[in-house]
């Protein structure tokens, strides 16, 4: 498996959205009822592509990607840089989506030390993950040192695109 820095580019966000398709799926299944939408099934991602290059484009995101012998795209990072707004002198990093698909699982570990290895390479010095506690990445972080600092929690106060009504 090999890990590497793309460049953001459309051609590369055409192929992360059938994998990170794959990861909405396995994370609602894994959330069920307890995310803001409410255990609703079947949604499609539709993510903001313009704003991630734009995001590349300002050197606020780093895309990384785990690929097979044969190059094909088995698991993904997206990495947002920002300055801390309460400490202005620190830079932070947040995995804002983080995927490697079953089969090649074995290689995560891996792919999260590179992970963080990149953010230090670039000064980062605070590191968050956004993860259930319920999810199997979250066990792995506390066994890497990582601490469950805040909780973010979530009411989704606009009806879902198809229509459907929130709770």
């Amino acid at each position: 498996m090999k890990i590497a820095i793309e460049p953001l580019t459309r051609e590369l966000a055409a192929e992360i959205i059938p994998v990170g398709q794959q990861s909405w799926d396995e994370c609602s299944e894994i959330k069920k009822d307890t995310c803001a939408y409410h255990g609703q099934r079947g949604l499609q991602i539709d993510p903001d592509i313009d704003q991630y290059i734009y995001l590349a484009e300002h050197d606020s995101l780093i895309a990384m990607t785990l690929r097979d012998e044969g190059d094909v795209l088995c698991g993904y990072a997206l990495l947002i840089l920002y300055k801390s707004l309460h400490l202005k002198t620190e830079l932070c990093g947040n995995v804002d989506t983080f995927y490697v698909q079953p089969d090649s699982r074995r290689s995560m570990l891996r792919f999260i030390s590179q992970i963080a290895e990149t953010l230090r390479a670039r000064g980062v010095s605070i590191i968050g993950w956004p993860v259930t506690k319920e999810g199997k990445l979250y066990e792995i972080l506390l066994r890497l040192g990582y601490i469950a600092d805040d909780v973010v929690m979530e009411l989704k106060i606009k009806d879902l695109p198809g229509g459907e009504l929130c709770a």
